[in-house]
This record gives C-alpha cells, sequence and structure tokens, in this order.
C-alpha cells in the first residue's frame, strides 16, 4: 500500500503510467520522485504493483508478450535510475552469490535480468548465464562457483522438460547438501510446479526472488 502524503499521487500515476506501458511517462515520474529522494523501496514497491497488474492483464488474454516486454524494458530503466541509491543504502558487505539463466529452449529473459539487476544492487554476487542454458551448463556452474542459489527462468510450457532436467542434475550434484538451494520462477509457475520437479523454491515475480535471497543470507548470518 502506498503512504507517503504528498508524494502519493506521484506514486499512483507511476502505477498507472507503468501499467499503461507509457515508457517516458514512467521513467519521467519514477526520475522526479528519485530526484525528491523518496525511498526506493517505494518506488520498487509501485512497480512491483504494476507489474502484478500487468502481469494480470496478460493472464487474462489482454496483453500479450510484446507488453512484457515493454514493460520489462520500462523496469529496467527504473532500476538504473534507483539502484545507485540503493547501493548507497545497503551495507555493501558480500551477501552471497547467485547463477541465474533461462532453461534450455528458453528465450525470454526479461524477468532473469531484472532480478539480475536487483540482486547485484542488493549486494549479491551474481552471474548470468543468459539464455537457453542446458543443463550441464548449471551443473558446470554449480561446482566450480558454489553458488548459494540457482535460479532457473522459464515462461513456456513447452520448456518444463528443460527445467525438470535441469533440477534433477543440480539434486544429483549437491547429493544431501542444503546448497545451492534452486529457484525455479516464471510466469507460469506455481508452488505445485516446484513441488513437482522437486525444486527448493519458486518465485512468482522478480521481487520475490530478491526477498527469498534476502532472507536465506540473514539466515546465514545468524548463531547456530
Amino acid at each position: 500500500m502506498i503512504k507517503h502524503g504528498p508524494d502519493k499521487t506521484c506514486l499512483v500515476n507511476l502505477v498507472q503510467s507503468l501499467i499503461a506501458l507509457e515508457v517516458g511517462a514512467s521513467v519521467d515520474i519514477a526520475r522526479k520522485l528519485n530526484e525528491k529522494e523518496m525511498p526506493p523501496k517505494c518506488i520498487l514497491a509501485a512497480c512491483e504493483a504494476a507489474m502484478m497488474e500487468i502481469s494480470e492483464l496478460y493472464d487474462s488474454g489482454e496483453y500479450f508478450i510484446a507488453s512484457l516486454i515493454m514493460a520489462g524494458e520500462i523496469m529496467n530503466r527504473v532500476i538504473k535510475l534507483v539502484s545507485p541509491r540503493i547501493e548507497a543504502r545497503v551495507k555493501r558487505q558480500y551477501k552471497g552469490r547467485v547463477v541465474i539463466g533461462t532453461v534450455r529452449g528458453e528465450i525470454h529473459c526479461l524477468g532473469k535480468n531484472i532480478a539480475g539487476a536487483l540482486l547485484t544492487a542488493y549486494g549479491f554476487e551474481v552471474e548470468d548465464l543468459g539464455v537457453d542454458v542446458p543443463s550441464s551448463r548449471y551443473v558446470e556452474c554449480a561446482r566450480d562457483l558454489k553458488p548459494d542459489l540457482v535460479g532457473l527462468s522459464v515462461l513456456l510450457s513447452s520448456c518444463f522438460h528443460s527445467l525438470e532436467d535441469t533440477v534433477t542434475a543440480l539434486r544429483e550434484l549437491r547429493g544431501d547438501a542444503s546448497a545451492p538451494a534452486i529457484l525455479i520462477s516464471g510466469a507460469q509457475v506455481t508452488s505445485a510446479l516446484k513441488d513437482y520437479y522437486r525444486a527448493d523454491y519458486y518465485a512468482a515475480t522478480v521481487f520475490d526472488t530478491v526477498r527469498l535471497c534476502e532472507s536465506l543470507a540473514q539466515s546465514r548470518r545468524r548463531p547456530a
């Protein structure tokens, strides 16, 4: 919920402009809020609200892939605006290493790219493997880099078999160990799919991915 007095209208306008896919207006509003030193988390919360609505419009058939691409471009620009202030507010201690990519056969990368940018801004070391990544590449990076989490992104249901292959390969690599944690995400990914493919976590939004990684980092820092 947006609760910031005189700037509430600007935040509401940001949500509405992003939903309407108005690139110039959205970025201009975000820039003005940033210059007024509105907390970055408030700006990003407004963007999250808009992205959730856009996702619902996509699910209902009112928006199409082109709309998601446009929304992703707006989000990338907003993140670039607020990232320096996020980095200034966040203690720049090492929080952990995350490997991300889209599975074999999948070329959509909007969510992955946004999640990577946000995680980097919040102090995580991110290894982005790109798109159409085979399970062997994930296993290689997990073995060599020893990340805390591997994030697998998939949008097309036709690529779920690749998702299953990759989760299976990563589970075989780690054996009885708890790391790396395996996260799956994408517009059609659900808790049920997470359980079916035996991943550890799923994220409905890129913001959920960031919150999960923050939570895992905090858990690691707590004394036993």
